[in-house]
């Protein structure tokens, strides 16, 4: 599957994944109709970017919208000038005054096909948060839910806001798009519903906005959602499952533990803007208590629809809303990348096998502790990767004010909510150096080889009655080996430092295997 380079495919091209059962490439199907709608309103305008055309789209879509209910009968089309859209900057201005006649349904299509992107990204993102439901739902299934959210892009972008200068249609229609599946799955899907965590393990899997909106329809006042909130930021870096346990069913922290998590909450408590309210290992099991049974309630009966999310969260756009819009933008990755660079070696290292190869704090202390003698024990991993959290946090909100005056992080509030995001932003980061190298491994792999686990990943990844080839499996597990060989070169680590963690990154490398099987060309 090629990118998408141009606006006329953008604008009239669907991805289609052939014949699933065949295991047909994934192409972009173009629309006939719609192709040459698109190329004829380039001509008005052939400096117009891409975000100005989804734009156009959906203001247009909404005034037919708006002149449909208007009236008792339904009217197909509307004509209008191309220069009744406000311009977005006076490079991207519309100077044509050609009039169209841009049917409702064909202005709707053209906005679901530029969303095929965005469905993409949902679905795989789907796919790496459902584990446990892979062997029924692959990706695309995750894009057929995605795609049926998009084919009503006058429902799915609402509450977009036209009028900020700096919104971003993709960038918004990606989180929706992800919700809306998460909201599928949760209210439809019998074994994800009935799929149980343990207490603590629950609690591993939700994210900070899960437990805030959790928290928050218990009817539980902000100023506490705040400190429970923290509490659980707490439990989450201190308390690790051991490396041969299951993180779904996670055991209650011991009263060792939970005076630990109390220490390193009230240590964190003196360095934030909130109530000095300290704790002892009683306190933190009973805010965590409260945490599961909000976490579960949320979790199994009350799933938000995607039009109630408006109600929880400010529409105003905030500065951190206007960078994550953009997060793919050229700017905020250096930032992120400059910020990170900063740092040592030794934090470098750990948040890449952290955030990047989704290992366990216990895993990473296995991984490093020859190479650093003094970072062992899980707990001391966790206090070095919150303190290098903290310091690029700090770090990214000095460049960003930097580079944009105008929009400046200027309070505790602001940092508050783009704490979050900004792990996203980092996670993105250190996963595209993982992804980097193991793609530099799989050009020095035998092509024989690799073509052939290419060729069977559909099976390597299926149940283990399907019947895969020995020599599917060896290349397989060729290329496992070559990448962590690559790994601990790039990273500096000792020979066979990785290679603790071989199953680990065989499961890192079956991942990277599925969306490498749906980009081939």
């Amino acid at each position: 599957m090629k990118k998408r380079e141009d606006i006329v495919q953008k604008f009239s091209t669907f991805l289609s994944f052939g014949d699933y059962n065949s295991r047909g490439k994934s192409f972009w199907k173009a629309d006939l109709q719609l192709e040459r709608q698109i190329k004829c309103l380039i001509q008005s305008d052939p400096e117009a970017k891409e975000e100005f055309w989804a734009k156009y789209f959906l203001k247009t879509l909404r005034e037919l919208s708006q002149t449909e209910s208007s009236r008792s009968a339904s009217i197909s089309s509307l004509r209008f000038s191309v220069t009744s859209l406000q311009p977005l900057s006076p490079s991207e201005t519309v100077t044509s005054p050609q009039s169209l006649k841009i049917p409702t349904l064909i202005t709707t299509r053209h906005l679901s096909a530029y969303l095929q992107e965005a469905c993409l990204w949902a679905a795989q993102k789907s796919h790496l948060k459902y584990q446990f439901l892979r062997y029924k739902y692959p990706i695309e299934e995750y894009f057929q839910i995605a795609s049926s959210f998009a084919n009503l892009p006058d429902k799915l972008l609402k509450s977009f806001n036209l009028d900020h200068p700096r919104s971003n249609i993709e960038g918004y229609a990606k989180i929706a798009i992800f919700r809306f599946i998460r909201d599928k799955i949760y209210q439809h899907d019998v074994e994800a519903k009935s799929r149980k965590f343990s207490d603590y393990g629950l609690l591993k899997d939700l994210n900070a906005k899960e437990l805030k909106e959790a928290l928050a329809s218990q009817g539980i006042d902000q100023q506490k959602i705040d400190l429970y909130k923290l509490t659980w930021q707490c439990f989450d870096q201190i308390y690790q499952p051991q490396q041969e346990c299951n993180t779904r069913n996670l055991q209650p922290p011991t009263q060792k533990d939970l005076k630990q998590i109390a220490d390193y909450y009230n240590q964190q408590l003196n360095q934030l803007a909130l109530p000095k309210l300290l704790v002892n290992e009683d306190k933190v099991q009973e805010i965590l208590k409260i945490c599961i049974k909000a976490a579960r309630n949320y979790r199994t009966k009350q799933f938000l629809p995607l039009e109630e999310y408006d109600n929880i969260s400010d529409p105003t756009p905030t500065p951190w809303d206007i960078a994550v819009h953009e997060e793919e933008n050229q700017q905020v990755q250096l930032i992120v990348a400059k910020v990170f660079g900063t740092i040592p070696e030794a934090g470098q290292i750990m948040l890449i096998l952290w955030q990047g190869l989704d290992l366990t704090q216990s895993e990473i202390a296995t991984v490093i502790k020859g190479k650093y003698p003094e970072l062992q024990k899980q707990y001391q991993v966790a206090r070095h990767l919150a303190r290098y959290t903290k310091n690029i946090l700090k770090d990214f909100v000095n460049e960003w004010n930097l580079v944009n005056p105008s929009c400046a992080i200027a309070d505790e509030q602001d940092l508050a909510k783009i704490k979050e995001a900004l792990d996203e932003c980092l996670h993105l980061h250190c996963k595209r150096s993982i992804d980097s190298i193991l793609e530099q491994a799989s050009q020095e792999v035998n092509i024989a080889e690799k073509s052939l686990v290419l060729s069977n990943i559909l099976n390597l990844n299926l149940p283990t009655t399907t019947e895969v080839s020995p020599e599917a499996l060896n290349a397989k597990e060729s290329l496992t080996k070559a990448f962590i060989s690559k790994l601990e070169t790039e990273l500096n680590l000792p020979v066979d430092a990785i290679l603790q963690v071989f199953n680990k990154v065989l499961i890192y490398v079956e991942e990277w295997l599925v969306y490498a099987k749906l980009t081939l060309t």
